[in-house]
């Protein structure tokens, strides 16, 4: 498995770098919140907009609801046996609640 990770990092560094087509706005903050759990909220209330502009969950919410799918994503870009890794690490399922 360890020499799939390289593979995986790359594909997954791909997928979060879209996010430079765009601007992540405040709008999506207050949107990705109102997605969270309550405690999740508020730990990220605490850390502010500016933090978390970086974070993996906010940046994949803000590429899912925009259309642009990890899993698919994943899927054109991963060996088969890669592939099977990731989605077995449960990283698969989509953040939008």
């Amino acid at each position: 498995m360890s020499s799939l990770l390289p593979e995986i990092t790359a594909a997954t560094q791909a997928y979060y770098a879209q996010t430079a087509d765009f601007p992540l706005t405040a709008t999506d903050f207050y949107d990705w919140l109102a997605s969270l759990s309550p405690v999740r909220r508020a730990e990220v209330l605490k850390r502010g907009f500016t933090t978390t502009q970086s974070e993996p969950d906010f940046l994949r919410w803000c590429l899912e609801v925009r259309g642009y799918s990890m899993r698919d994503f994943m899927a054109e870009r991963l060996s088969i046996a890669a592939y099977a890794t990731w989605v077995g690490q449960g990283a698969v399922a989509t953040r939008l609640t």
